[in-house]
């Protein structure tokens, strides 16, 4: 346009009028009124009925309607596209962006439709490290937080043996894009910039993932900023993809992320006592899950600094006296429980459904762990939308028509998983019952603590297993007298909290509050 106010040219020569501009008939004769004020025709290659210069009058009423039709054709287009895409996020099509770290795509047809679908890249079989491959380095995030290990300490790792980060596994143009959009969203921060440097943030995000179970993604949250799961009409999540881990286990994952769920069932020592480091025995003064000290061979909860109500304080109580303590209560209850008292037969319904899931076949049992973690992550996702409502976020009636919408799916998978998870135990219960007369039957004149009897030959791990079926929690309170022998101390300062069978799930917050 500036070599035309010029005049440097007398003709502007185009292929096709939808090349110069397809903006509509006002913005296309704009431009032509621009370039007729300063002397310039316009002619197109494909079309001679667009001829601007003087000896043709009708050229433009032809440029015009032309004009029309290809800004049409353009709003066509572009709503094709997008109906195309909205087919393709429903059925849960990696459609945009680049491939998510550690996955490969591959085209699939789904009900006629062809879709990105998302599987775990190629793992290299070594140690994750420089040669390591992006789904080695997720599988090891993944399992080093399953372990204990915090999202900080993942990063340290990574760094440290110089895995690849994601930007490392991007073509430079790719890269340089996500270190743009990163500083943008750190504000000026190196979360993702250092080829070779992980952050905590990095971890996060992709463990926070639902793809790593195979589930498509919805919108991110704008307020935590953590990718949702793709929900059909009916609520139900969207899984086309195939995922690093199963459904059950991301659950429990982000369980973990929450700081809902323990980590370790095994000491810092890696050994594994009766009631230690599993969240069965916990501090009278803080209710924090009492670890192990191996050196003198206690039950241990050191909190070196005050928490809430909690002051500073390390209470201790000898493993061998709460071991025996809790298991011989625990015989001692089983044995006199009582069908006729309505205490014995809340005891003896936790026990028994407990039991019965405990036993139940493996797919059920796997399908069963599944349905109570989707149940726990979708009551989660309830409690903070209604959370940001109070807050403000759903302002006005676009806001709330969203937060109608989007509850209304939550109550409905809720209320699924709270049927089935009946079914699933209903079957249990049904088809199993506590084998009380045979636990008794293996011992020695009833002792099960006898030696070579039942509980010498259960290994840790079946002990614990009876024990959750019988009991919720044993508490240790501090010391308040020095009289009597040690285990009459210890004894007086247990205290042990008996099953009880689930209370019946209240109904949540009705969608037209």
């Amino acid at each position: 346009m500036e070599d035309a106010r010029a005049r440097k040219f007398d003709v502007v020569v185009i292929y096709m009028l939808s090349r110069l501009t397809r903006q509509g008939a006002a913005e296309a004769l704009k431009i032509q009124q621009e370039l007729a004020k300063h002397g310039v025709a316009l002619v197109s290659t494909q079309e001679p009925f667009i001829n601007t210069s003087d000896d043709n009058p009708f050229g433009v009423a032809f440029f015009a309607l032309i004009a029309g039709l290809a800004h049409q054709e353009s709003k066509n287009k572009s709503k094709f596209i997008r109906d195309a895409f909205a087919e393709l996020k429903s059925k849960g099509s990696h459609s945009s962006g680049p491939i998510p770290y550690g996955f490969d795509a591959e085209p699939v047809n789904v009900d006629g439709v062809t879709i990105r679908k998302l599987k775990p890249g190629v793992t290299s079989g070594k140690e994750v490290g420089p040669e390591s491959t992006p789904a080695d380095n997720v599988m090891h995030m993944i399992e080093a937080v399953e372990s204990g290990l915090k999202e900080n300490a993942v990063a340290n790792e990574l760094t440290e043996c110089g895995a690849p980060t994601p930007l490392s596994s991007l073509d430079d143009e790719a890269a340089k894009a996500r270190r743009e959009a990163s500083r943008k969203r750190r504000k000026g921060s190196s979360g993702d910039d250092a080829d070779n440097e992980w952050s905590p943030t990095v971890v996060r995000r992709i463990l926070r993932d639902p793809r790593l179970a195979g589930f498509a993604i919805g919108p991110v949250d704008p307020k935590t900023r953590v990718r949702t799961i793709l929900r059909d009409e009916e609520g139900q999540p969207v899984r086309p993809h195939e995922g690093f881990i199963t459904p059950k286990r991301w659950y429990d994952l982000q369980a973990i992320l929450d700081g809902r769920k323990r980590t370790r069932r095994m000491d810092r020592a890696g050994t594994m006592t009766f009631l230690g480091s599993w969240g069965a025995l916990r501090c009278g003064i803080c209710t924090s899950g009492m670890t192990v000290a191996n050196a003198d061979e206690t039950y241990v909860c050191n909190l070196n600094r005050s928490v809430g109500d909690a002051p500073k304080h390390v209470l201790r109580i000898g493993m061998d006296l709460a071991n025996a303590i809790v298991a011989g209560r625990l015989w001692a209850k089983v044995a006199n429980l009582d069908p006729d008292d309505p205490d014995d037969v809340a005891i003896l319904t936790a026990a028994a459904e407990r039991f019965a899931v405990q036993g139940t076949d493996p797919e059920a049992a796997a399908e069963l762990a599944e349905q109570e973690a989707q149940l726990a992550h979708v009551q989660k996702s309830m409690e903070e939308l209604y959370r940001d409502r109070s807050d403000g976020l759903y302002e006005g009636t676009t806001g709330r028509q969203a937060f109608k919408d989007t509850i209304l799916k939550y109550q409905q998978h809720e209320a699924r998983c709270l049927v089935r998870i009946d079914e699933l135990k209903a079957a249990a219960t049904t088809a199993t019952r506590l084998p009380l007369e045979e636990w008794f039957a293996d011992t020695d004149d009833g002792d099960p603590f006898a030696p070579g009897g039942l509980w010498d030959r259960w290994d840790v791990e079946t002990k614990r297993s009876f024990l959750s079926l019988f009991v919720d929690a044993v508490t240790v309170n501090p010391a308040t007298t020095r009289r009597g022998t040690s285990l009459e101390r210890a004894d007086g300062r247990i205290e042990v909290d008996w099953a009880k069978p689930k209370p019946a799930e209240e109904d949540n917050e009705s969608v037209t509050a």
